[in-house]
């Protein structure tokens, strides 16, 4: 991956070149982002250009051994952790998955959660970062480089990691060995060990222009430029979010009926009703249960902007339009603020692998409340 391949970001991907440039790289740098905004792609990009022999005008060369290793994740330096639900006892499961791992970035470098635990085939349970992994990174840092030059750990969202895990990381990471880097992805740095965070310099992702995104979306998806602009500015600035958009165009059928039979619920206050639905949701997938909470909100988003007259900006598909106008309409806006913070209040359960019948009958009596 090469700078100029990553979408986006141009002022911090000019940043990072000329920091690398300088040669005061911090030894441990955490990217934080939203989903899909290709943090993955610009940290990749990042050790890509440290690594070339033969970088210049700000990127990588992309030809020579070092930049293919690093471009295919076959750099016998390059270290990855990320998380899996494989059990707490296994030696490195990162390393187990590491095929998977490099097939899903070579698919689509801008992959989300969901889709990691779909391709490991865990989709019914979150993933964790736990003991074994930090026990394999530290294993991996304490040899000699291979090729005689720099080491480099990715440690892919590693909110995931348990507190012990986190701890035994965080010596290494206060005196990592020399030439060693960790670089972070995460989508929620909130969540990290205090002392972990405080130990890392940090960068931002920011949204993408939507003529930025539209480009290449116009070229993986053979779509008019028209159709491309709209998807782009649907997904907020965030490329992976408008690729799932176009790639699996029966997510919003999946969700949209639940979603519906929820607010209908809601506004006829109908509690048995409500729970029988909740019952369902809470017999899917643990990350089907998840991604339907992100679209519930993200559907409650439009209705609002309806709602207090920003329909124009509230980037609404032509066949949500008549039913984000109805909600808008029967929903008073006292709703929208508890009901935005009950979804939130799910989504963090179901990562804790709270029960979720627990957690959709929750949701449900909150909503109900609300009517």
């Amino acid at each position: 991956m090469r700078f100029r391949d990553v979408i986006g970001n141009g002022s911090l991907k000019e940043h990072i070149s000329s920091i690398v440039d300088s040669g005061r790289v911090p030894h441990a740098v955490m990217f934080s982002e939203k989903d899909g905004y290709g943090a993955l792609p610009v940290v990749m990009a990042t050790v890509q250009y440290m690594t070339c022999g033969h970088r210049h005008d700000g990127d990588s060369c992309g030809e020579c051994p070092d930049c293919k290793k690093i471009s295919r994740m076959m750099h016998p330096d390059l270290h990855f952790a990320f998380p899996v639900s494989a059990p707490s006892g296994q030696d490195s499961p990162a390393d187990m998955y590491a095929d998977i791992w490099r097939g899903l970035y070579e698919k689509d470098p801008y992959f989300s959660e969901s889709d990691l635990y779909r391709a490991l085939g865990t989709e019914d349970k979150a993933g964790v970062i736990n003991v074994a992994q930090a026990k394999g990174i530290i294993s991996a840092l304490s040899l000699k480089s291979y090729q005689g030059g720099n080491k480099y750990m990715v440690v892919w969202l590693p909110e995931r990691m348990n507190a012990e895990a986190a701890n035994r990381l965080l010596k290494i990471i206060e005196e990592p060995t020399e030439r060693t880097y960790f670089f972070f992805v995460t989508h929620s740095p909130e969540k990290l060990l205090p002392t972990i965070r405080s130990r890392c310099a940090e960068a931002r992702l920011h949204p993408a222009a939507p003529e930025e995104i539209a480009g290449p979306l116009m070229q993986r998806f053979s779509i008019s430029y028209e159709d491309a602009a709209g998807i782009a500015r649907i997904s907020g600035g965030s490329y992976g979010a408008a690729c799932r958009l176009l790639a699996d165009t029966d997510a919003g059928s999946a969700y949209l009926p639940s979603v519906k039979e929820t607010l209908d619920s809601v506004i006829a206050g109908d509690l048995v009703r409500l729970l029988e639905n909740s019952e369902r949701l809470a017999q899917s997938g643990r990350e089907r249960q998840r991604e339907f909470c992100l679209f519930f909100e993200e559907f409650l988003r439009k209705i609002f902007m309806e709602k207090i007259g920003a329909g124009s900006i509230g980037n609404v598909l032509s066949a949500d339009r008549k039913a984000v106008a109805s909600y808008a309409s029967a929903l008073g806006l006292p709703f929208f603020q508890p009901a935005f913070m009950a979804l939130e209040s799910a989504l963090s359960a179901l990562v804790s692998n709270v029960n979720p019948k627990m957690v959709f009958c929750d949701l449900a009596n909150r909503l109900y409340m609300l009517k």
